[in-house]
């Protein structure tokens, strides 16, 4: 428990954490470090509230953190770099 600069003898109220984890390449998507994180934390301290945030740095793995949050994939057809068509999967809110 945090003890608060005011009263360094007074515990003060858990806070709430936030978990923004972005992938991890090869082994877990944001989504599943997020889970993995929470149910670590809420293990060893089930009366903090935490809210899950997977993340993406625009890469690989963006799409899959917006669907994560709440977002729909969609895949359409593009013209990609040499000119032929190509899937693009995007993520609409």
């Amino acid at each position: 428990m945090a003890v608060s600069a005011d009263s360094p003898s007074r515990p003060s109220p858990p806070g709430h954490v936030l978990l923004a984890p972005d992938r991890f390449p090869g082994a877990l998507t944001a989504a599943q470090a997020a889970r993995h994180l929470a149910a670590g934390l809420r293990r060893a301290r089930p009366d903090v509230p935490l809210v899950e945030l997977p993340v993406a740095d625009g890469g690989e793995g963006t799409v899959e953190a917006a669907v994560a949050a709440g977002w729909r994939r969609v895949e359409v057809e593009v013209c990609g770099p040499t000119g032929r068509p190509v899937t693009a999967r995007l993520a609409l809110h």
